[in-house]
């Protein structure tokens, strides 16, 4: 065998095992192959396919461009569909650009669906396919841009669902995903879903398990503050950037004293690791985000919003880690009909343990109800509506039992059955074990047609009284989301509050933009560009009265006993 046959030999062999980074890609993978230099060696032993990711980012001025390569081996078919991000979290994703199948005589051409490209090789060839993800927005970092992937000069944010080209799997499909960080900045410290690491010998992490796990994964890179702590007794870490008007000691207590609610409420801290990420919107006040991921969560918040105002949200992110994770696998034909079950049962339990605690007042949870049933019957919100059912279905188990049992003994039995599938019908027959047939229709309605379950609110203590109102719903009188997306005024409604206030169709928006989402009695500002210059257009948010259920509270007697009005 001569020289240059025995080295693409070689190449050809090591390419089987371990994976490459190129400086420069060719057209022909041979070529590309001879370029690269080995970096990460990973554990021999795996479990389903194996994927490997290796990361090469092009730090700019302006923003970071992330350069991905991807390997695996292929089938005894020789095709395969590939999936690359184009949605998640509502958001139309133009991130992944560029991707292309660099292995010899392998080839990529556009699928039926947007988000698809069909790969075709040789059979059982090693795959390498590369591809670049670069940030897809302009102007000031706000919500919802955190959903994009976060590419700055000095830090990166993104995860599994919008940063990652994968071979068309089912979620629960077994793999062994290897992340090679190898060639990220010197000062970068790294921290993700699978491990932190200030160093690079501390850059090449592996997990094996469903490919779900690494779907909803968390990754992020840069020049942040890296604190190490405990959550009770497990490990916990926090990478937080900017400044504020909090230490990041405090930032640490409030996570230890919220994730440590919901391990409390659940008798598990069964965590050998996690991730809490903190970024800065660029706003002074009045945005934030918080996100539940694999072994971690994300908070985006504005420079100048307080813990306090946030800590519900902890509670809210840490509360997923269980519902839905350890209550069994959701099938993808589920996932919409139960989102008010793990989102709203979620909102419902974020207040009550922060009231339980004593980090929120009686007046301020039932000013938290009262927020959702307004929304209730005006919207689809699956956040508002699970709260408003988890109050109302509380109170039923707990007549229905003679008060043997609540709502949380349910959620018990949710994560004891977790062997079986996390689908409607399971979360159904779960409460009906409680209640009677009577309230399971009534369940029955209010989750599968929106009907309003009839409330009386004898959950909420002895203080707290039900009517029901004539009130003005929360309507804008613009299209909210159109407009963010388009920088300018959309969807202005002629009979509706925003045009009465001065807005109009094509306006400009230059500046500050406020708006409380349902709450009526707070002023939306959209500044805008009009004939006069710059102007800020403050009016209320208020819509048609429709009669809508509200709890009050009994202030004499709040105040004279307030022990004596607390909640069941």
């Amino acid at each position: 065998m001569n020289v240059e046959l025995r080295r693409r030999v070689t190449l050809v062999r090591l390419a089987q095992h371990i994976p490459f980074r190129c400086a420069i890609l060719a057209t022909l993978w041979l070529a590309a192959a001879s370029a690269c230099v080995a970096q990460c060696s990973f554990p021999g032993k795996t479990n389903g396919r194996v994927l490997t990711y290796t990361f090469d980012p092009t730090v700019k001025p302006e923003n970071t461009v992330l350069h991905v390569t991807l390997s695996f081996q292929g089938n005894a078919e020789g095709a395969e569909e590939i999936e690359f991000p184009t949605e998640w979290a509502g958001e139309k994703l133009h991130g992944v650009t560029n991707i292309r199948a660099v292995a010899a005589g392998a080839t990529l051409t556009n699928a039926t669906e947007e988000d698809r490209k069909t790969l075709s090789y040789a059979p059982n060839q090693r795959v390498v396919l590369t591809y670049d993800m670069a940030k897809d927005w302009t102007g000031p970092f706000n919500h919802p841009f955190q959903f994009h992937g976060v590419l700055m000069p000095d830090y990166i944010e993104i995860n599994g669902e919008n940063a990652f080209v994968y071979p068309k799997m089912d979620r629960q499909s077994p793999v062994t995903v290897n992340f090679d960080w190898k060639s990220l900045p010197a000062s970068w410290v790294l921290a993700t879903s699978f491990g932190t690491g200030s160093n690079p010998q501390d850059r090449c992490q592996s997990f094996s398990g469903p490919l779900r796990e690494v779907r909803d994964a968390l990754f992020a890179a840069g020049i942040v503050r890296v604190h190490h702590f405990q959550i009770g007794k497990r490990p916990a870490i926090l990478a937080i950037r900017g400044e504020w008007t909090f230490t990041d000691e405090a930032a640490v207590t409030t996570i230890q004293q919220a994730i440590g609610l919901d391990r409390d409420f659940w008798h598990d801290d069964n965590f050998p690791y996690f991730l809490i990420t903190m970024d800065q919107f660029d706003r002074d006040r009045g945005s934030g985000d918080g996100t539940a991921f694999t072994n971690a969560i994300w908070m985006f918040m504005s420079r100048q919003d307080t813990l306090a105002e946030y800590f519900p949200t902890f509670v809210h992110e840490g509360f997923h880690a269980w519902d839905p994770r350890r209550m069994g696998v959701t099938p993808e034909s589920s996932e919409k009909s139960i989102t008010w079950f793990h989102e709203g049962f979620t909102r419902y339990y974020q207040y009550v343990l922060a009231y339980r605690a004593g980090r929120m007042s009686l007046p301020e949870y039932l000013d938290s109800v009262n927020s959702d049933l307004r929304k209730y019957s005006r919207s689809n919100d699956p956040y508002a509506r699970g709260n408003v059912i988890g109050v109302w279905l509380n109170e039923r188990i707990l007549a229905d039992s003679n008060h043997k049992s609540s709502l949380d003994t349910m959620m018990f039995d949710m994560v004891r059955d977790a062997d079986k599938p996390l689908t409607l019908e399971r979360i159904l027959q779960t409460a009906g074990r409680y209640i009677t047939s009577a309230d399971r229709a009534q369940l029955q309605q209010a989750v599968e047609n929106g009907v309003l379950p009839e409330m009386e609110g004898a959950s909420l203590g002895p203080c707290a009284h039900f009517e029901m109102e004539d009130l003005a719903t929360f309507d804008l009188g613009l299209d909210y989301a159109a407009s963010r997306k388009a920088g300018k005024v959309v969807g202005v409604d002629p009979d509706g509050p925003a045009f009465g206030a001065g807005l109009r169709d094509g306006q400009s928006l230059d500046g500050r933009i406020s708006v409380y989402n349902g709450q009526t009695d707070k002023t939306a500002i959209f500044t805008v560009q009009t004939d006069d210059g710059r102007k800020a257009i403050e009016y209320y948010p208020l819509g048609k009265a429709v009669r809508t259920p509200q709890f009050h509270l009994d202030k004499e007697a709040y105040a004279a006993n307030q022990a004596a009005c607390r909640m069941q």
